[in-house]
């Protein structure tokens, strides 16, 4: 990899960070702005601000990215986002809260049991039908129709949690979470420095749609970039596109939300930290999987295949734990540093595999 190529792909990285940070911001403000419920604005509008990314560079790989492996690199950042959220991060989780035990007071989890197994449940059963669609041929011979089942199941888990009460201290609590959200528009906190009037808790109703537009304009041109960049790199290195997308996309598009659950787990608020997590799978399970059942021959590969029951068998051991082994709120957390070591034995499987040939 040359100087210019790591540039490009830092460039990617952070316009695709940065975007999506300036993107929920701008969004869930346009929700503020409109007068939309403060329960809607941070379950329903926040969730497609932090989504953004991981949803528009599959589609800009698949879409726009001329090239004969747009499609995997399409599948592979689709894959690789459930995969590193259910394993890696999973594993992270589980180290910080073992690691930080004294400090936290307690060596398990805080959860909110019913919440997190009806997410990982979502997330199996979703999941689980887009392997199917992807491994057994009469139903990849279906796809097109399949493929339309998995939105409406994203809005049926929705409507779900919207109708959820939230009375307990941990609701409560990743309510408050929420709602430092309208503390401030980024943009106008900003220009303040230039425009001393401008109050960034009361922004203009342009500037909300400025900072949004320009913010999504950033995640397309980054997502362009890195897309170009995986196609050029695994041509270059002789490497798997599938697999160079499934481990570098997720680092672009989930890496806000894999630091804000290690953050929180620090900071002993387990049930946002798993919440988050786990809420994230629910999405990646179906609505970028119905952009590459869709527009892809959705064939998986050894590799996305392996990464595919990786992360379904995390999600499985964790779901099994909450369901069977969970007293009262405490999960323990081997299930999480089990189910999280898969993505060590993966990145051995994968450097065998190259070195072989």
């Amino acid at each position: 990899m040359s100087p210019f190529d790591a540039l490009l792909l830092l460039i990617a990285f952070a316009l695709i960070l940065v975007g999506a940070e300036l993107f929920t911001n701008g969004v869930e403000w346009l929700g503020h702005l409109l007068g939309m419920s403060e329960g809607a604005t941070g379950s329903i509008l926040a969730a497609i601000g932090t989504a953004t990314p991981e949803t528009l560079v599959p589609i800009v790989a698949i879409v726009f990215t001329n090239s004969a492996d747009a499609d995997d690199i399409g599948v592979g950042a689709i894959l690789g986002a459930p995969f590193m959220l259910g394993t890696l991060v999973m594993l992270l989780i589980g180290l910080t809260a073992f690691l930080l035990r004294k400090r936290r007071g307690r060596d398990t989890l805080r959860v909110d049991r019913a919440h997190a197994s009806r997410d990982l449940g979502f997330f199996l059963v979703m999941y689980s039908a887009a392997v199917a669609i992807a491994l057994i041929p009469p139903l990849r011979e279906m796809k097109g129709i399949l493929g339309w089942a998995f939105l409406p199941t994203y809005g049926l888990y929705l409507f779900l949690v919207l109708r959820t009460p939230g009375t307990s201290e941990s609701d409560v609590e990743e309510a408050a979470e929420e709602k430092a959200a309208f503390e401030a528009l980024s943009f106008a906190a900003y220009l303040k420095r230039f425009v001393t009037r401008l109050d960034p808790h009361r922004p203009p109703g342009w500037l909300i749609v400025v900072q949004t537009l320009v913010a999504f304009g950033g995640i397309l041109v980054g997502a362009k970039i890195f897309a170009a960049w995986i196609d050029a790199f695994s041509h270059a290195m002789g490497f798997n596109a599938l697999l160079v997308a499934l481990l570098l996309a997720p680092l672009a598009t989930e890496l806000p939300e894999a630091a804000n659950s290690l953050i929180w787990t620090k900071d002993g608020k387990d049930v946002i930290a798993l919440g988050n997590v786990a809420g994230a799978m629910v999405f990646q399970s179906t609505v970028p999987v119905t952009v590459g059942v869709l527009l892809t021959p959705w064939i998986l590969g050894p590799f996305g295949t392996v990464a595919a029951i990786f992360a379904l068998v995390s999600g499985a051991l964790i779901y099994v734990q909450l369901r069977f082994r969970t007293h009262g709120d405490a999960l323990p957390l081997s299930a999480l540093i089990a189910g999280g070591s898969l993505y060590a034995i993966f990145l051995i499987y994968v450097i065998k595999t190259v070195v072989a040939g």
